[in-house]
């Protein structure tokens, strides 16, 4: 009984260990990733005040000023903006 036991567990460990390799090699199939709203949803393009290049909102630099949100493509179009004072 214990050399059945014995062997079932190290049947298991071994497929582990194989199935982990498998998947690092790119051999064996990952499971997929659950899918989620942000992957659903398109991302919304915001303008840059500064340079009026359109870029993603997850990508975007922002700020906030008088209670309205800037959002802007690089760090050099945020200090701009934020040099002009406007």
């Amino acid at each position: 009984m214990s050399r059945i036991l014995l062997g079932l567990l190290v049947g298991i460990i071994g497929y582990m260990v194989v199935k982990k390799v498998g998947q690092s090699l790119g051999l064996w199939p990952t499971p997929p990733k659950p899918v989620t709203r942000e992957d659903k949803e398109p991302d919304v393009l915001v303008q840059d005040p500064v340079c009026q290049t359109y870029i993603p909102r997850k990508e975007a630099l922002k700020t906030e000023k008088d209670g309205k949100v800037y959002f802007f493509c690089s760090e050099g179009c945020l200090k701009r903006f934020r040099r002009s004072g406007a």
